[in-house]
């Protein structure tokens, strides 16, 4: 699921700065064409739409020749979903399969 999101540090009074989602789940999202600071653990508010979600900084990565950033973070609200889509339910390889 490609789609623009506005990102900046949760908490903090600096302005959000566009970025394209890459994939996108309920618990995760994977982004690029950020070129603010970030580092991993940083908390963050994704905002897509109208819908606002915090998210923990998991990896970043800087293509070569690039001033963008590739991101991977994971929410850390609860059933939350920003995204306006329903995701199919998938078995964890770590849950039981019955």
């Amino acid at each position: 699921m490609v789609a623009p999101i506005r990102v900046r540090l949760a908490g903090s009074n600096q302005l959000s700065q566009p970025a394209h989602t890459l994939d996108a789940t309920e618990s995760g999202v994977r982004f690029a064409g950020f070129r603010g600071e970030l580092n991993p653990e940083d908390i963050i508010e994704i905002q897509h739409r109208h819908e606002r979600g915090l998210f923990r900084v998991v990896w970043i990565r800087v293509p070569d020749k690039s001033s963008e950033k590739h991101v991977g973070a994971q929410c850390v609200e609860f059933d939350k979903n920003i995204w306006g889509e329903e995701f199919p339910n998938q078995t964890d390889e770590y849950e039981e399969k019955e």
